[in-house]
């Protein structure tokens, strides 16, 4: 081995091995943490509601179910078309249409109740608190995208989001008689239950 060779193979010794960005950047405890903190800050956003709701009127809880509806589906409609699962995209899709559609008859339903029917508009607090909870979902799943793990974060997350509306869609069930509520919400909630089966049965390529 002539000097060149000998230098070129000390170098190659001491050069430390390529890491892999993507399994360091999830190995770290700083990344394990912010997950794990956006997680406890959804869980507690959806505490929050069911216990607030325990005293709230049924058109209160309508507006709240309305805006995490619109919250949800702007969520589902970003990311579902960068999945890579055909069948995540599939429920995602399905999502999506479902979410649109019982948001419109929620506008509609409380527009029709509210003094103002044509400028109908959700009361500040709710406004604000739902615009929190969207931007920390938001996060969550573009971290998740840029980092690709968007289809692991997005199946746990939006089932999870799922799993909340209809613990939602049932007290308000529970808690109003008005007809036409009723029949918008015991179509939501047998579609949600359906979205929540096929997640429930989605076998990740990864497990």
């Amino acid at each position: 081995m002539d000097n060149l060779e000998y230098l070129k193979h000390i170098s190659a010794s001491n050069r430390p091995a390529p890491k892999n960005t993507a399994s360091s950047l999830f190995s770290s405890p700083i990344f394990k943490i912010a997950i794990v903190g956006i997680v406890l800050f959804i869980l507690l956003a959806a505490f929050g509601i069911m216990m607030g709701s325990l005293n709230t009127k049924p058109t209160e809880l309508t507006e709240q179910l309305y805006l995490r509806t619109n919250s949800l589906q702007d969520a589902v409609s970003e990311y579902t078309p960068s999945l890579k699962s055909s069948q995540l995209r599939a429920i995602g899709t399905s999502l999506s249409t479902i979410l649109s559609s019982t948001s419109t008859q929620l506008n509609t339903y409380l527009a029709s109740n509210s003094n103002d029917q044509k400028n109908y508009q959700p009361n500040e607090t709710n406004q604000t608190t739902e615009s929190l909870f969207a931007e920390n979902l938001n996060t969550s799943l573009n971290n998740a995208k840029l980092n690709g793990l968007l289809d692991r974060t997005y199946e746990n997350f939006i089932d999870l989001q799922v799993s909340l509306l209809l613990s939602q869609t049932s007290q308000l069930l529970a808690r109003t008689k008005d007809a036409t509520l009723i029949n918008i919400l015991t179509n939501f909630e047998s579609s949600l239950s359906a979205i929540h089966a096929s997640f429930e049965s989605y076998s990740s390529p990864s497990n």
